[in-house]
C-alpha cells in the first residue's frame, strides 16, 4: 500500500492486533500516517507486529493485555496518554468465538466470550471515550452473525450486543462531536498472503474477503472528511452475503 498522510498527528488505538483483521488495520493506519497503539494476549505477536509497524516508520506503543482484565487497562492508556497525547481512533477489533452450540456451551465459555467481545470493550471504549475531543472516531468490528445466526449463540450474542451498543453510544457522543460505526464482516480469510480462497456462497466473486478490505473500511468510517457525518452505521464488509435471500440464489 502507498502510504498517505491522511491521519498524520493522529493517534490510533487497535485492540487485539496481533494478527489477522487486527493487524492489517494496526498496519493500515500507520501507513496512512497515523502514531499506532495496540495490545493482544499473545507476547510473541506482539513483537511481530512491532516490528512490521517500525519498518512502516510511525511512532508506535504496544502492551501484552487481555481486554477481559479490566484493572489492566488504565495503565496502558496512561502510557499512550505520555506518548501520543489524547486518543483520536479507538478501533474494538478484539474478539473471540468458541464456535459452540447452545447445549454444548458452558458458563465459563458464556463468560469468556461476552468478557472479551462485550464487557471488555464497552469499558475499554468508556475509558477512551472520556478524553476524546470532538472530531474523534470509534470503530467496532462486529459480524454478520449479529444478524444471521450462525448456531454459535454466545459469539453472535455478543456481536449484537455490540451493535446496540454502536447505536447507543453514536447518540450519546454525538453532542461531543464524536462518531461511532462498526464495521461487520463476512467470511474474511485470514490465512492467505495471496488470493482468497473460494467462497460458493459469496455473490461478489465467489470469494472470501481480505483483512485489507475490513481495514480500508475502518479507514474510511475514521476519516473525517470522507465520514464526516456518518455515524450509528454498521457497515457490512460481505461481498454481499449480508442479503438476506443472497446464499439462497443460484447466480
Amino acid at each position: 500500500m502507498v502510504m498517505t498522510n491522511n491521519f498524520e498527528n493522529r493517534a490510533v488505538l487497535v485492540s487485539g492486533a496481533g494478527k489477522g483483521i487486527g493487524k492489517q488495520i494496526a498496519l493500515t493506519f500507520a501507513e496512512n500516517g497515523a502514531s499506532v497503539a495496540f495490545f493482544d494476549r499473545d507476547e510473541k505477536l506482539v513483537g511481530e507486529v512491532v516490528e512490521e509497524i517500525n519498518q512502516v516508520g510511525k511512532k508506535i506503543f504496544a502492551k501484552v493485555l487481555d481486554v477481559s482484565k479490566i484493572e489492566q487497562i488504565d495503565s496502558f492508556l496512561r502510557t499512550i496518554k505520555t506518548q501520543f497525547g489524547e486518543i483520536d481512533i479507538l478501533v474494538n477489533n478484539v474478539g473471540t468465538g468458541l464456535v459452540k452450540k447452545f447445549f454444548q456451551t458452558s458458563k465459563e465459555d458464556f463468560d469468556l466470550v461476552f468478557s472479551t467481545n462485550f464487557k471488555g470493550s464497552f469499558f475499554l471504549t468508556q475509558k477512551v471515550a472520556k478524553e476524546m475531543k470532538t472530531g474523534s472516531s470509534i470503530i467496532f468490528i462486529t459480524s454478520i452473525h449479529a444478524e444471521h445466526p450462525s448456531l454459535d449463540p454466545t459469539y453472535d450474542g455478543s456481536k449484537a450486543a455490540i451493535n446496540s451498543l454502536v447505536a447507543n453510544l453514536a447518540l450519546e457522543l454525538a453532542p461531543k462531536g464524536i462518531r461511532v460505526n462498526a464495521v461487520a464482516p463476512g467470511h474474511i480469510d485470514v490465512e492467505t498472503r495471496g488470493e482468497p480462497r473460494q467462497q460458493s456462497d459469496v455473490p461478489l466473486g465467489k470469494k472470501a474477503g481480505l483483512p485489507q478490505d475490513v481495514a480500508k473500511a475502518c479507514l474510511f468510517l475514521a476519516d473525517n472528511e470522507k465520514a464526516r457525518y456518518i455515524t450509528g452505521a454498521i457497515l457490512p464488509v460481505t461481498g454481499g452475503l449480508h442479503i438476506p435471500i443472497a446464499k439462497d440464489i443460484k447466480f
